[in-house]
């Protein structure tokens, strides 16, 4: 029986090796003083976090950095972090009182590591994290390691335009579309290639991985990136249904499942459901239901809305699948609809820096219709899908 137990366990082997697991194996990494940025997320394939795998390795990190959530990936979206000691490690938050690490952090170092889970989207503040450590380590001199790791989403699509200058915050910038179909890796030979030149970049690329697989087909383990994408269909839909946040409906923070789950108090859930199943979109069913959040918008409220069930993941398209929703939810109850305010100036609308400029809201508010929001969404694609073939390592796909 154990024989057979331990078959088992090694058929079940993930067929992806990490670029963390692919440093770790190079003994000349060793006798080296590093500093490491991650996250919670950031672990091998037997779900051993990355910091512990290198103590155990015998490479003790001589500094920690933790991006938004902290390294330990225990708080909330938007909540600063102070700097703190880990087992004798100093460890410096990069998402509080600063955003980049302090020149005088680097400068003893041999080399900064950053190895950080990712979810393929332009919403998520770990990819600016990774800029602004690159222009640091540009200006010091210290070179920069990136291990590399499955964008969880493939690297294949990409979905909607690039944001523009002009539009650029800590939730959107680089030019980045909202799915940009690129590794973590990829992502910052892009940053070398377009933005820092001169910044000594390491990839310590993946083995037995490519843009067409799916997360399933790794077989590693799903870990949390954040405290509010708890499963891989949340992942897949976040490009999309991240734009709710911009509003004051309900993503479904204080659910079982965040941005899958989207309503409020005044909606009526089966009206919804089905003026939303009359768009026929491609990969999800949208169901009908009552909730009430345990966190964040309208706590301990009776709300209806929808759940939106993921059944193609290849078809999906989830740019569309959240613009369709605000669109339809505004149209439906125009008076009650209400656009959030950004955190950091009230007069400002947060869904504008989601979607990359003010244009997209007034359509809506205006009442422009469905299709011509969407034809202005994907507008400049295929500007994006020239650059980023130039940063490709696992091979180029189509959008």
């Amino acid at each position: 029986m154990l024989a057979y137990i331990m078959s088992k366990s090694k058929q079940q082997r993930a067929s992806v090796v990490l670029g963390l697991e692919n440093f770790l194996d190079d003994t000349r990494r060793y006798n080296k003083r590093y500093g490491l940025a991650t996250n919670s997320a950031a672990i091998t394939s037997r779900g051993i976090p990355s910091w512990k795998a290198f103590i155990e390795h015998g490479i003790i990190p001589a500094c920690l950095f933790g991006p938004e959530h902290g390294f330990r990936g225990a708080a909330q979206d938007a909540v600063g972090l102070d700097d703190e000691v880990f087992r004798g490690i100093p460890a410096y938050s990069l998402y509080g009182k600063r955003l980049r690490p302090e020149p005088w952090m680097l400068e003893s170092l041999d080399a900064l590591v950053f190895d950080m889970q990712d979810v393929g989207c332009r919403y998520y503040t770990y990819l600016y994290t990774l800029a602004y450590i690159m222009e640091v380590c540009e200006k010091v001199g210290t070179p920069l390691i990136v291990l590399d790791r499955p964008n969880p989403i493939g690297g294949s699509k990409i979905e909607g335009s690039p944001i523009s200058k002009e539009a650029e915050s800590f939730v959107g910038g680089y030019g980045l579309p909202p799915r940009y179909g690129m590794t973590i890796g990829e992502f910052a030979l892009y940053l070398k290639g377009e933005y820092y030149p001169n910044c000594e970049l390491e990839i310590v690329k993946m083995s037995g991985w490519n843009s067409r697989i799916a997360w399933e087909g790794t077989n590693l383990p799903w870990p949390l990136p954040s405290p509010n994408l708890p499963t891989l269909s949340c992942a897949e839909l976040y490009p999309g249904t991240c734009l709710v946040e911009g509003t004051w409906l309900s993503e479904g923070r204080g659910t079982s499942r965040p941005f899958e789950i989207i309503g409020a108090p005044f909606i009526d859930g089966e009206a919804l459901r089905e003026q939303l199943a009359a768009f026929e979109l491609p990969g999800v069913v949208f169901i009908s239901l009552f909730f009430s959040p345990s966190a964040s918008k309208y706590k301990g409220e009776p709300c209806e809305g929808v759940l939106i069930s993921l059944t193609d993941r290849q078809a999906l398209r989830s740019l569309d699948t959240g613009i369709t929703l605000v669109h339809t939810i505004h149209r439906m109850y125009p008076d009650k609809f209400r656009w959030r305010e950004d955190w950091d100036d009230k007069s400002l609308s947060f869904f504008d820096k989601l979607a990359g400029g003010t244009t997209l809201r007034c359509m809506i508010t205006s009442g422009a219709p469905l299709e011509d929001c969407l034809e202005f969404a994907h507008r400049d694609e295929s500007q994006f899908l020239r650059i980023r073939g130039k940063y490709l390592i696992y091979g180029a796909q189509k959008a």
